[in-house]
Protein backbone atom coordinates (compact mmCIF):
# COMPACT_ATOMS: atom_id res chain seq x y z
CA UNK A 1 0.00 0.00 0.00
CA UNK A 2 1.34 3.55 -0.79
CA UNK A 3 2.87 4.70 2.36
CA UNK A 4 2.10 8.27 3.60
CA UNK A 5 5.19 9.70 5.75
CA UNK A 6 4.63 11.40 9.11
CA UNK A 7 5.46 15.01 7.76
CA UNK A 8 2.83 14.34 4.96
CA UNK A 9 0.23 13.43 7.62
CA UNK A 10 0.86 15.93 10.48
CA UNK A 11 0.02 18.72 7.49
CA UNK A 12 -2.85 16.65 7.00
CA UNK A 13 -3.83 17.29 10.82
CA UNK A 14 -2.80 21.09 10.37
CA UNK A 15 -5.25 21.28 7.28
CA UNK A 16 -8.02 19.34 8.58
CA UNK A 17 -10.11 22.85 9.54
CA UNK A 18 -9.40 24.38 6.61
CA UNK A 19 -12.15 26.17 4.23
CA UNK A 20 -10.69 26.25 1.03
CA UNK A 21 -11.59 23.20 0.43
CA UNK A 22 -14.76 21.03 0.43
CA UNK A 23 -14.45 17.91 3.04
CA UNK A 24 -14.45 14.53 2.41
CA UNK A 25 -16.15 12.22 5.08
CA UNK A 26 -14.50 9.18 5.40
CA UNK A 27 -17.54 7.45 6.88
CA UNK A 28 -19.62 8.35 3.64
CA UNK A 29 -16.27 8.10 1.33
CA UNK A 30 -16.99 4.28 0.38
CA UNK A 31 -20.50 5.08 -0.33
CA UNK A 32 -19.32 7.38 -2.72
CA UNK A 33 -17.56 5.23 -4.23
CA UNK A 34 -20.27 2.64 -4.75
CA UNK A 35 -22.55 4.73 -6.00
CA UNK A 36 -19.79 5.60 -8.92
CA UNK A 37 -18.65 1.65 -9.46
CA UNK A 38 -23.24 1.48 -9.48
CA UNK A 39 -22.89 4.31 -12.13
CA UNK A 40 -20.39 2.85 -14.29
CA UNK A 41 -21.52 -0.68 -14.00
CA UNK A 42 -25.08 0.40 -15.45
CA UNK A 43 -23.10 2.92 -18.17
CA UNK A 44 -21.30 -0.17 -19.42
CA UNK A 45 -24.40 -1.97 -19.83
CA UNK A 46 -26.09 0.31 -22.15
CA UNK A 47 -22.39 1.14 -23.76
CA UNK A 48 -22.05 -2.18 -24.26
CA UNK A 49 -25.46 -3.14 -25.56
CA UNK A 50 -25.68 -0.72 -28.18
CA UNK A 51 -21.83 -1.27 -29.04
CA UNK A 52 -22.41 -4.67 -29.66
CA UNK A 53 -25.72 -4.75 -31.68
CA UNK A 54 -24.34 -1.68 -33.72
CA UNK A 55 -21.75 -3.86 -34.92
CA UNK A 56 -23.13 -6.90 -34.92
CA UNK A 57 -26.71 -6.73 -35.50
CA UNK A 58 -27.55 -3.14 -36.76
CA UNK A 59 -31.24 -3.56 -37.92
CA UNK A 60 -31.34 -5.04 -34.23
CA UNK A 61 -34.11 -2.59 -31.63
CA UNK A 62 -32.46 -2.65 -27.79
CA UNK A 63 -34.41 -3.38 -25.54
CA UNK A 64 -33.84 -0.11 -22.68
CA UNK A 65 -35.71 -1.69 -19.98
CA UNK A 66 -33.97 -4.74 -20.26
CA UNK A 67 -30.58 -2.89 -20.26
CA UNK A 68 -31.61 -0.93 -17.59
CA UNK A 69 -32.43 -4.15 -15.47
CA UNK A 70 -29.10 -5.79 -16.45
CA UNK A 71 -27.40 -3.18 -15.46
CA UNK A 72 -28.71 -2.32 -11.96
CA UNK A 73 -28.83 -6.34 -11.30
CA UNK A 74 -25.06 -6.57 -12.02
CA UNK A 75 -24.08 -3.33 -10.16
CA UNK A 76 -25.78 -4.87 -7.37
CA UNK A 77 -23.98 -8.16 -7.04
CA UNK A 78 -20.73 -5.87 -7.35
CA UNK A 79 -21.44 -3.67 -4.43
CA UNK A 80 -22.16 -6.80 -2.68
CA UNK A 81 -19.21 -8.77 -3.43
CA UNK A 82 -16.62 -5.69 -3.02
CA UNK A 83 -17.94 -5.14 -0.07
CA UNK A 84 -17.18 -9.14 1.00
CA UNK A 85 -13.66 -8.96 -1.14
CA UNK A 86 -13.08 -5.91 1.55
CA UNK A 87 -12.70 -3.12 -1.83
CA UNK A 88 -14.24 -0.71 0.33
CA UNK A 89 -11.74 -0.52 2.89
CA UNK A 90 -9.69 2.78 3.15
CA UNK A 91 -6.64 1.03 2.83
CA UNK A 92 -7.68 -0.68 -0.03
CA UNK A 93 -9.44 2.89 -1.44
CA UNK A 94 -6.05 4.38 -1.11
CA UNK A 95 -3.86 2.07 -3.24
CA UNK A 96 -5.81 0.73 -6.27
CA UNK A 97 -2.49 -1.32 -7.01
CA UNK A 98 -2.67 -4.71 -4.86
CA UNK A 99 -6.44 -4.83 -4.55
CA UNK A 100 -6.63 -4.31 -8.77
CA UNK A 101 -7.04 -8.15 -9.08
CA UNK A 102 -9.43 -8.34 -6.05
CA UNK A 103 -11.71 -5.86 -7.82
CA UNK A 104 -11.26 -7.52 -10.89
CA UNK A 105 -12.26 -10.81 -9.60
CA UNK A 106 -15.28 -9.75 -8.01
CA UNK A 107 -16.35 -8.48 -11.13
CA UNK A 108 -16.01 -12.01 -13.00
CA UNK A 109 -17.91 -13.22 -9.83
CA UNK A 110 -20.66 -10.67 -10.41
CA UNK A 111 -20.84 -11.54 -14.32
CA UNK A 112 -20.93 -15.14 -13.38
CA UNK A 113 -24.00 -14.50 -10.89
CA UNK A 114 -25.89 -12.22 -13.37
CA UNK A 115 -25.46 -14.95 -16.14
CA UNK A 116 -27.04 -17.57 -13.73
CA UNK A 117 -29.60 -15.37 -12.91
CA UNK A 118 -30.51 -14.88 -16.48
CA UNK A 119 -30.15 -18.21 -17.63
CA UNK A 120 -32.89 -19.39 -14.12
CA UNK A 121 -35.50 -16.43 -14.91
CA UNK A 122 -35.28 -17.72 -19.08
CA UNK A 123 -34.57 -14.23 -20.11
CA UNK A 124 -31.07 -14.85 -21.69
CA UNK A 125 -32.75 -14.48 -25.16
CA UNK A 126 -33.61 -10.88 -25.08
CA UNK A 127 -29.61 -10.83 -23.76
CA UNK A 128 -27.41 -11.73 -26.58
CA UNK A 129 -24.43 -13.80 -25.33
CA UNK A 130 -21.78 -10.89 -27.10
CA UNK A 131 -23.41 -7.94 -25.53
CA UNK A 132 -22.87 -9.78 -22.15
CA UNK A 133 -19.19 -10.44 -23.09
CA UNK A 134 -18.84 -6.71 -24.29
CA UNK A 135 -20.85 -5.93 -21.49
CA UNK A 136 -18.21 -7.94 -19.11
CA UNK A 137 -15.09 -6.58 -20.72
CA UNK A 138 -16.51 -2.70 -20.47
CA UNK A 139 -17.16 -3.59 -17.02
CA UNK A 140 -14.37 -4.49 -15.50
CA UNK A 141 -12.33 -1.58 -17.81
CA UNK A 142 -14.92 0.95 -16.27
CA UNK A 143 -14.20 -0.32 -12.56
CA UNK A 144 -10.35 -0.50 -13.13
CA UNK A 145 -10.25 3.97 -14.11
CA UNK A 146 -12.90 4.22 -11.43
CA UNK A 147 -10.74 2.83 -9.14
CA UNK A 148 -7.51 4.49 -9.62
CA UNK A 149 -9.41 7.73 -9.98
CA UNK A 150 -10.95 7.50 -6.48
CA UNK A 151 -7.09 6.19 -5.14
CA UNK A 152 -5.96 9.64 -6.91
CA UNK A 153 -8.76 11.62 -5.20
CA UNK A 154 -8.32 9.97 -1.65
CA UNK A 155 -4.62 10.08 -1.27
CA UNK A 156 -5.49 13.88 -2.88
CA UNK A 157 -7.82 14.55 -0.04
CA UNK A 158 -4.95 13.42 2.79
CA UNK A 159 -2.56 15.27 1.76
CA UNK A 160 -4.66 18.60 1.45
CA UNK A 161 -6.38 18.14 4.74
CA UNK A 162 -9.78 17.38 3.51
CA UNK A 163 -10.46 14.21 4.63
CA UNK A 164 -12.22 13.61 7.65
CA UNK A 165 -13.64 11.53 10.37
CA UNK A 166 -15.32 11.73 13.84
CA UNK A 167 -12.85 13.66 16.02
CA UNK A 168 -11.60 11.79 18.65
CA UNK A 169 -9.02 12.47 21.78
CA UNK A 170 -6.90 9.47 22.07
CA UNK A 171 -5.45 7.79 25.58
CA UNK A 172 -3.43 5.82 26.62
CA UNK A 173 -0.26 4.00 28.00
CA UNK A 174 2.67 5.54 26.45
CA UNK A 175 4.09 1.77 24.93
CA UNK A 176 0.38 1.59 23.27
CA UNK A 177 0.13 5.52 22.01
CA UNK A 178 3.62 5.37 20.27
CA UNK A 179 2.58 2.53 17.22
CA UNK A 180 -0.57 3.64 17.43
CA UNK A 181 -0.24 7.00 14.34
CA UNK A 182 -2.99 9.45 13.28
CA UNK A 183 -2.50 8.03 9.97
CA UNK A 184 -3.39 4.67 11.34
CA UNK A 185 -6.46 5.29 13.55
CA UNK A 186 -8.55 7.43 10.72
CA UNK A 187 -7.33 4.17 8.22
CA UNK A 188 -8.85 1.93 10.15
CA UNK A 189 -11.16 3.40 12.48
CA UNK A 190 -12.06 6.13 10.91
CA UNK A 191 -11.29 8.76 13.43
CA UNK A 192 -9.49 11.67 13.47
CA UNK A 193 -7.05 12.45 16.07
CA UNK A 194 -7.77 16.10 17.74
CA UNK A 195 -5.46 15.44 20.97
CA UNK A 196 -3.83 12.74 22.96
CA UNK A 197 -3.29 12.38 26.69
CA UNK A 198 -0.81 9.86 27.66
CA UNK A 199 -1.83 7.88 31.04
CA UNK A 200 1.48 7.85 32.94
CA UNK A 201 -0.72 7.06 36.39
CA UNK A 202 -3.33 4.96 35.31
CA UNK A 203 -5.99 7.99 35.23
CA UNK A 204 -5.71 9.64 38.06
CA UNK A 205 -7.28 12.63 38.35
CA UNK A 206 -5.38 15.29 37.24
CA UNK A 207 -4.95 13.02 33.92
CA UNK A 208 -9.46 12.53 33.88
CA UNK A 209 -9.53 15.98 34.32
CA UNK A 210 -7.05 16.96 31.48
CA UNK A 211 -8.53 14.46 29.53
CA UNK A 212 -11.98 15.95 29.83
CA UNK A 213 -10.98 19.06 29.19
CA UNK A 214 -9.42 18.50 25.94
CA UNK A 215 -12.72 16.79 24.65
CA UNK A 216 -14.56 19.70 25.04
CA UNK A 217 -12.02 22.31 23.83
CA UNK A 218 -11.28 20.11 20.88
CA UNK A 219 -14.71 19.35 19.92
CA UNK A 220 -13.82 15.96 20.00
CA UNK A 221 -16.88 13.21 19.13
CA UNK A 222 -15.03 10.11 20.68
CA UNK A 223 -12.94 9.43 23.16
CA UNK A 224 -9.92 6.34 22.46
CA UNK A 225 -7.92 4.42 24.97
CA UNK A 226 -5.16 2.40 23.69
CA UNK A 227 -4.13 0.54 26.97
CA UNK A 228 -2.92 -3.02 27.41
CA UNK A 229 -5.42 -5.49 27.91
CA UNK A 230 -3.56 -7.51 30.44
CA UNK A 231 -3.94 -4.55 32.81
CA UNK A 232 -7.43 -5.54 34.30
CA UNK A 233 -7.33 -2.95 37.14
CA UNK A 234 -6.29 0.28 34.61
CA UNK A 235 -9.15 -0.71 32.29
CA UNK A 236 -11.55 -1.07 34.90
CA UNK A 237 -10.46 2.12 36.29
CA UNK A 238 -10.52 4.04 32.68
CA UNK A 239 -14.36 2.59 32.29
CA UNK A 240 -15.44 3.59 35.35
CA UNK A 241 -13.95 7.44 35.40
CA UNK A 242 -14.96 8.14 31.85
CA UNK A 243 -18.66 7.24 32.34
CA UNK A 244 -18.34 11.01 33.81
CA UNK A 245 -18.31 12.19 30.06
CA UNK A 246 -21.76 11.39 27.74
CA UNK A 247 -19.24 10.80 24.84
CA UNK A 248 -18.73 7.07 23.14
CA UNK A 249 -15.40 5.43 24.18
CA UNK A 250 -13.49 3.00 22.44
CA UNK A 251 -11.05 0.57 23.22
CA UNK A 252 -8.32 -0.60 20.67
CA UNK A 253 -6.53 -3.93 20.62
CA UNK A 254 -3.19 -3.48 22.35
CA UNK A 255 0.13 -5.21 20.50
CA UNK A 256 -0.34 -8.61 21.12
CA UNK A 257 -4.07 -8.59 20.34
CA UNK A 258 -3.37 -6.68 17.25
CA UNK A 259 -0.22 -9.06 16.01
CA UNK A 260 -2.93 -11.60 16.07
CA UNK A 261 -5.57 -9.91 14.50
CA UNK A 262 -3.02 -9.10 11.20
CA UNK A 263 -2.50 -12.68 11.02
CA UNK A 264 -6.78 -12.74 10.23
CA UNK A 265 -6.29 -10.10 7.59
CA UNK A 266 -6.59 -6.47 7.09
CA UNK A 267 -10.42 -6.14 7.88
CA UNK A 268 -10.13 -7.60 10.93
CA UNK A 269 -7.72 -4.88 11.61
CA UNK A 270 -11.14 -2.33 12.37
CA UNK A 271 -11.71 -3.80 15.29
CA UNK A 272 -12.50 -2.39 18.88
CA UNK A 273 -14.28 -2.81 21.73
CA UNK A 274 -16.91 -0.45 22.35
CA UNK A 275 -17.02 0.61 26.58
CA UNK A 276 -19.46 3.20 26.24
CA UNK A 277 -22.10 4.01 24.00
CA UNK A 278 -23.77 7.71 22.95
CA UNK A 279 -27.17 7.75 24.97
CA UNK A 280 -28.69 8.90 21.81
CA UNK A 281 -27.75 7.94 18.57
CA UNK A 282 -26.89 10.13 15.73
CA UNK A 283 -30.18 9.76 14.05
CA UNK A 284 -32.50 10.33 17.61
CA UNK A 285 -30.32 13.42 17.98
CA UNK A 286 -31.24 14.83 15.03
CA UNK A 287 -34.48 14.14 15.30
CA UNK A 288 -34.52 15.63 18.94
CA UNK A 289 -32.79 19.10 17.35
CA UNK A 290 -35.27 19.31 14.66
CA UNK A 291 -38.07 19.07 17.26
CA UNK A 292 -36.74 21.63 19.19
CA UNK A 293 -36.16 23.67 16.24
CA UNK A 294 -39.25 23.96 15.12
CA UNK A 295 -41.02 24.06 18.19
CA UNK A 296 -39.13 26.84 19.56
CA UNK A 297 -39.04 28.66 16.42
CA UNK A 298 -43.03 28.62 16.43
CA UNK A 299 -43.09 29.62 19.97
CA UNK A 300 -41.05 32.82 19.37
CA UNK A 301 -43.02 33.78 16.57
CA UNK A 302 -46.85 33.13 18.44
CA UNK A 303 -45.92 34.80 21.51
CA UNK A 304 -43.91 37.39 20.34
CA UNK A 305 -46.70 40.19 21.80
CA UNK A 306 -46.48 38.51 25.54
CA UNK A 307 -42.14 38.12 25.36
CA UNK A 308 -42.14 42.66 24.11
CA UNK A 309 -45.15 43.39 26.61
CA UNK A 310 -42.92 41.35 29.38
CA UNK A 311 -39.99 43.04 28.07
CA UNK A 312 -41.26 46.62 29.04
CA UNK A 313 -42.50 45.33 32.20
CA UNK A 314 -39.17 44.52 33.69
CA UNK A 315 -38.11 47.36 32.10
CA UNK A 316 -40.20 49.72 33.90
CA UNK A 317 -40.50 47.59 37.22
CA UNK A 318 -37.05 47.84 38.36
CA UNK A 319 -33.81 48.88 37.11
CA UNK A 320 -31.57 46.83 35.27
CA UNK A 321 -31.32 44.70 31.81
CA UNK A 322 -33.89 43.19 31.06
CA UNK A 323 -32.67 39.76 30.07
CA UNK A 324 -30.98 37.68 32.82
CA UNK A 325 -27.22 35.92 31.81
CA UNK A 326 -25.73 33.35 33.55
CA UNK A 327 -22.60 30.50 33.04
CA UNK A 328 -24.19 27.09 32.97
CA UNK A 329 -22.79 23.83 32.15
CA UNK A 330 -24.09 21.85 29.05
CA UNK A 331 -23.89 18.73 27.22
CA UNK A 332 -20.36 17.26 27.90
CA UNK A 333 -19.53 20.00 30.88
CA UNK A 334 -19.20 22.51 28.45
CA UNK A 335 -20.37 26.16 29.67
CA UNK A 336 -22.67 27.91 27.84
CA UNK A 337 -24.43 31.55 28.53
CA UNK A 338 -28.05 30.86 29.22
CA UNK A 339 -30.36 33.71 28.49
CA UNK A 340 -33.63 34.26 31.12
CA UNK A 341 -35.92 37.22 31.33
CA UNK A 342 -34.59 38.90 34.76
CA UNK A 343 -36.50 38.25 37.62
CA UNK A 344 -34.16 38.93 40.11
CA UNK A 345 -32.76 42.39 41.23
CA UNK A 346 -28.77 40.65 41.16
CA UNK A 347 -27.49 39.10 38.43
CA UNK A 348 -25.28 36.49 40.08
CA UNK A 349 -22.80 34.35 38.62
CA UNK A 350 -19.86 33.06 40.38
CA UNK A 351 -18.08 30.53 42.63
CA UNK A 352 -20.91 31.28 45.46
CA UNK A 353 -25.21 31.61 44.45
CA UNK A 354 -27.38 31.35 46.71
CA UNK A 355 -30.71 29.54 45.41
CA UNK A 356 -34.02 31.88 44.88
CA UNK A 357 -36.25 30.64 48.34
CA UNK A 358 -39.97 31.43 49.76
CA UNK A 359 -39.74 35.04 49.87
CA UNK A 360 -36.84 35.56 48.34
CA UNK A 361 -35.94 40.01 49.13
CA UNK A 362 -33.71 39.75 45.50
CA UNK A 363 -36.86 38.55 43.32
CA UNK A 364 -38.66 41.67 42.12
CA UNK A 365 -42.63 42.12 42.07
CA UNK A 366 -43.14 41.13 38.51
CA UNK A 367 -40.22 38.48 38.76
CA UNK A 368 -42.48 36.57 41.21
CA UNK A 369 -44.91 36.66 38.58
CA UNK A 370 -42.68 35.22 35.34
CA UNK A 371 -41.14 32.65 37.98
CA UNK A 372 -44.78 30.86 38.87
CA UNK A 373 -46.07 31.00 35.67
CA UNK A 374 -42.31 30.27 34.21
CA UNK A 375 -42.48 33.30 31.84
CA UNK A 376 -39.40 33.71 32.06
CA UNK A 377 -38.18 30.79 29.96
CA UNK A 378 -40.03 31.48 27.38
CA UNK A 379 -37.33 33.47 25.28
CA UNK A 380 -35.91 30.07 23.11
CA UNK A 381 -32.38 31.79 22.14
CA UNK A 382 -30.40 28.62 23.96
CA UNK A 383 -32.61 26.20 22.36
CA UNK A 384 -32.24 28.04 18.66
CA UNK A 385 -27.97 28.30 19.20
CA UNK A 386 -28.14 24.93 20.10
CA UNK A 387 -26.80 25.34 24.03
CA UNK A 388 -30.14 23.96 25.41
CA UNK A 389 -32.93 21.22 23.93
CA UNK A 390 -36.94 22.65 25.13
CA UNK A 391 -36.82 18.67 27.02
CA UNK A 392 -34.33 17.95 29.43
CA UNK A 393 -32.33 18.05 32.72
CA UNK A 394 -32.45 21.84 33.85
CA UNK A 395 -29.10 23.68 34.14
CA UNK A 396 -27.74 24.69 37.08
CA UNK A 397 -25.50 27.24 38.13
CA UNK A 398 -22.14 26.58 38.29
CA UNK A 399 -21.69 26.70 41.56
CA UNK A 400 -24.16 24.80 42.45
CA UNK A 401 -22.53 21.67 39.56
CA UNK A 402 -19.88 21.75 41.58
CA UNK A 403 -21.53 21.26 45.00
CA UNK A 404 -23.62 18.80 44.21
CA UNK A 405 -21.13 16.80 41.44
CA UNK A 406 -18.90 15.94 44.63
CA UNK A 407 -22.39 14.87 47.04
CA UNK A 408 -24.20 12.94 44.19
CA UNK A 409 -21.95 9.92 42.48
CA UNK A 410 -24.64 9.85 39.40
CA UNK A 411 -25.08 13.62 39.18
CA UNK A 412 -22.33 14.65 36.37
CA UNK A 413 -24.70 11.58 34.08
CA UNK A 414 -26.83 14.88 33.78
CA UNK A 415 -24.45 16.23 30.98
CA UNK A 416 -24.64 13.31 28.60
CA UNK A 417 -27.41 15.25 26.69
CA UNK A 418 -28.45 18.81 26.36
CA UNK A 419 -29.85 20.25 29.15
CA UNK A 420 -33.49 21.46 28.71
CA UNK A 421 -36.35 24.30 29.59
CA UNK A 422 -38.41 21.62 31.08
CA UNK A 423 -37.42 17.61 32.08
CA UNK A 424 -39.02 14.74 33.46
CA UNK A 425 -38.19 16.03 37.45
CA UNK A 426 -39.74 18.88 37.01
CA UNK A 427 -43.00 17.71 35.38
CA UNK A 428 -42.80 14.98 38.56
CA UNK A 429 -42.65 17.75 40.85
CA UNK A 430 -39.36 18.64 41.15
CA UNK A 431 -38.87 21.84 40.43
CA UNK A 432 -37.23 25.04 42.23
CA UNK A 433 -35.26 25.51 45.37
CA UNK A 434 -33.81 21.83 46.51
CA UNK A 435 -33.43 22.06 49.85
CA UNK A 436 -31.77 19.10 51.09
CA UNK A 437 -29.28 16.85 49.04
CA UNK A 438 -31.89 13.78 49.11
CA UNK A 439 -34.49 16.38 46.87
CA UNK A 440 -31.40 17.11 43.89
CA UNK A 441 -30.91 13.43 43.97
CA UNK A 442 -34.48 12.25 43.50
CA UNK A 443 -34.05 15.13 40.72
CA UNK A 444 -31.03 13.75 39.68
CA UNK A 445 -33.07 10.25 39.61
CA UNK A 446 -35.71 11.34 37.62
CA UNK A 447 -33.50 12.96 35.00
CA UNK A 448 -31.53 9.85 34.17
CA UNK A 449 -34.63 7.72 33.62
CA UNK A 450 -35.53 10.48 30.96
CA UNK A 451 -31.70 9.88 28.88
CA UNK A 452 -32.12 5.95 29.47
CA UNK A 453 -35.39 6.45 28.14
CA UNK A 454 -35.84 8.67 25.85
CA UNK A 455 -38.06 8.92 23.02
CA UNK A 456 -39.46 11.70 21.00
CA UNK A 457 -42.91 10.89 22.30
CA UNK A 458 -41.90 11.28 25.52
CA UNK A 459 -40.03 14.78 24.46
CA UNK A 460 -44.12 15.73 23.35
CA UNK A 461 -45.78 14.32 26.57
CA UNK A 462 -43.40 16.33 28.43
CA UNK A 463 -43.81 19.29 26.72
CA UNK A 464 -47.64 19.12 27.20
CA UNK A 465 -47.95 18.09 30.71
CA UNK A 466 -45.06 21.55 31.35
CA UNK A 467 -48.13 23.33 29.88
CA UNK A 468 -50.40 22.74 33.21
CA UNK A 469 -47.84 21.50 35.38
CA UNK A 470 -44.94 24.10 35.70
CA UNK A 471 -47.64 26.96 34.97
CA UNK A 472 -48.68 28.27 38.53
CA UNK A 473 -46.59 26.27 40.42
CA UNK A 474 -46.23 26.50 43.89
CA UNK A 475 -42.63 25.56 44.00
CA UNK A 476 -41.33 28.26 42.06
CA UNK A 477 -40.22 31.19 43.81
Amino acid sequence: MAQLDSATYARFLEKSNSKSRVPISHANFKWQIAAIDISAVVASCFAGGFVYHLIAVPNFIQDVGILAGTGILAATFYVLVARAFGLYDFQCLLDSGPCMTRVLGGWALSVLLLSLVLFLLKVGASSSRGAVVTFAVLGGLSLAVSRTIAATLLRRSVRHGTLTGRRAVVAGDPAELHSLTPRKLLAQHGLMEVGRVPLLHGLNSDELDALLKLTRSRGAEEIVLALNWQNKQQLNTARRHLRLSPLPVRLLPDRTVSALLSLAGDVNQEFAIELQRQPLTMAERSVKRLFDIVVSAGLLVALSPLLLLTALIIKLDSPGPVIFRQQRNGFNGRPFLIFKFRSMSVLEDGDTILQAKRDDARITRVGRVLRRTSIDELPQLNVLKGDMSLIGPRPHALAHDNEYGRAIAAYAFRQHVRPGISGWAQVNGFRGETASIERMEKRVEHDLWYINNWSIWLDMRIALRSCFVLAGNESAY
